[in-house]
């Protein structure tokens, strides 16, 4: 019988590590630990910059701390931003476009979308770590997660017959998306008390990526996919960690 809270879910499902616990009966209940699961993978590349950054420069601490980020989420969320690139560009109807998604081979455009982000994070990071900015790589990975909430909350889902991700966008209420909200609060105001213009920046440009791509997804195909969950994950990301860098 399944009977977790849905924490062993939501890490299990956003990360490799593996939880002690019980799977949640509902899986739309591991949205409440989504914030959580981000804050420690954000706590934990923050830790790993803070222990490398004596012994490598800036680039390779900055290079290895994206390689640590794709090996702790399985490359979930990159799989699914190059899945949406090459639906995207490949396909010119709806249905064409979440076949192309569906495919689990790789294509040219997603391909590239995947060089092209791995390269931007690297400059990035390195960046923040040149201006002793690292600490915002918290939160980051944070809103990151809690922008997965918002839009598996407002957004509809688009695939009609069902998905890996329906359970989620098709179930989420506005209570999930509450908690977060909470979450994300507590946790900003705990560390970056006297940085509230530089965190709303970061927070608006993770979420106006974010509104970007509901709105390519519901004009392209009706909604959003789980594929999307992960590209909306991986864009704003990268997005944030230049508005962290500036």
């Amino acid at each position: 019988m399944k009977h977790g809270i849905g924490l062993t879910t939501a890490f299990r499902t956003l990360t490799i590590f593996t939880v002690w616990g019980k799977e949640s009966a509902s899986f739309v209940t591991s949205l409440y630990w989504f914030v959580p699961v981000g804050i420690t993978l954000g706590t934990l590349y923050y830790f790993f910059i803070y222990l490398s950054v004596s012994l490598f420069s800036p680039f390779l601490t900055a290079s290895l701390v994206v390689a640590l980020g794709a090996y702790s989420t399985r490359a979930f969320h990159l799989d699914g931003l190059a899945d949406m690139v090459d639906g995207f560009g490949g396909g010119w109807t709806k249905e064409r476009v979440l076949e192309i998604m569906k495919d689990s081979s790789i294509g040219a455009f997603g391909a590239i979308s995947l060089v092209l982000l791995l390269l931007i994070k690297v400059a990035a990071i390195t960046s923040l770590i040149e201006k002793s900015y690292s600490l915002y790589i918290i939160l980051i990975v944070m809103f990151s997660r809690f922008f997965l909430v918002f839009l598996s909350t407002v957004a509809p889902y688009a695939r009609k017959e069902g998905g890996t991700a329906h359970n989620i966008v098709g179930e989420a209420k506005k209570r999930h998306l509450g908690v977060a909200v909470l979450q994300i609060i507590i946790m900003s105001l705990m560390l970056y008390r006297n940085e509230s213009v530089k965190v709303l920046i970061i927070f608006m440009s993770g979420l106006f990526t974010s509104l970007y791509i509901l709105h390519r997804g519901k004009k392209r195909i009706d909604g959003i996919t789980g594929d999307m969950l992960g590209a909306v994950c991986e864009l704003s990301e990268a997005v944030m960690l230049i508005a962290a860098s500036i």
